[in-house]
């Protein structure tokens, strides 16, 4: 997802449907690491049980890291704002479509119980 204070309320519904599914949400940012960002994000990628992406910024980075999870076989589970056009290779995924951040934590909680064992 995209960071930034314009995303804190997304971000926090997020850590909130990954905490009451049972799981420990881990955001690259506040990790704390002495190595290069990008290295550091594909060890905790790589290391997951599942990933869960927002694309509602289209935030190549994002494409980028639900592709290398997927070519891991890591389950991801893709969020993203109505009316918001997603790149024709993943909009075909099923994808919780959301329209204020409250709607979030319940439906995401919802599939991760639903996805992972």
């Amino acid at each position: 997802m995209q960071f930034g204070d314009s995303t804190n309320n997304l971000r926090e519904a997020i850590r909130k449907g990954i905490t009451e599914a049972g799981y420990n949400a881990i955001l690259i940012d506040e990790v704390q690491h002495n190595e290069f960002i990008t290295p550091e994000l594909l060890k905790y990628i790589r290391d997951s049980k599942f990933v869960v992406v927002d694309l509602t910024h289209q935030n190549n980075g994002a494409y980028f890291e639900e592709g290398y999870a997927m070519g891991l076989g890591k389950p991801v589970i893709q969020l993203c704002q109505r009316d918001t056009k997603l790149h024709f290779d993943i909009a075909q995924k099923n994808t919780i479509m959301w329209d204020t951040e409250d709607d979030i934590p319940e439906r995401l909680c919802n599939r991760i119980k639903a996805t992972i064992d």
